[in-house]
């Protein structure tokens, strides 16, 4: 069984940066921010068969390959336009 978005987010947005890492309770793997391993963005229970580690650290390192390849500025410098840029009449 998986459940997402029921952490205690307390309002963070994810987008705004942060690592994810996995951390392992009794009966479930839970993904988490690493600078608030109490704040948890989805849960997978160690249910039967269900590969729930696997499946956590999936998750986690997907997000943080993506977040490493982020670009950290604008896609476009301030003041030029891209060559595709057509504005209407």
């Amino acid at each position: 069984m998986v459940r997402s978005g029921s952490g205690s987010n307390g309002g963070h947005d994810l987008r705004a940066g942060g690592r994810l890492s996995v951390r392992e309770e009794e009966a479930a793997f839970l993904v988490v921010r690493e600078e608030d391993p109490d704040d948890w963005l989805a849960r997978f229970e160690k249910d039967g068969d269900f590969p729930a580690r696997e499946w956590a650290e999936n998750m986690a390192r997907v997000y943080n390959r993506r977040l490493a390849r982020r670009p950290t500025g604008p896609p476009t410098p301030p003041g030029t336009r891209p060559a595709s840029y057509h504005p209407e009449p």
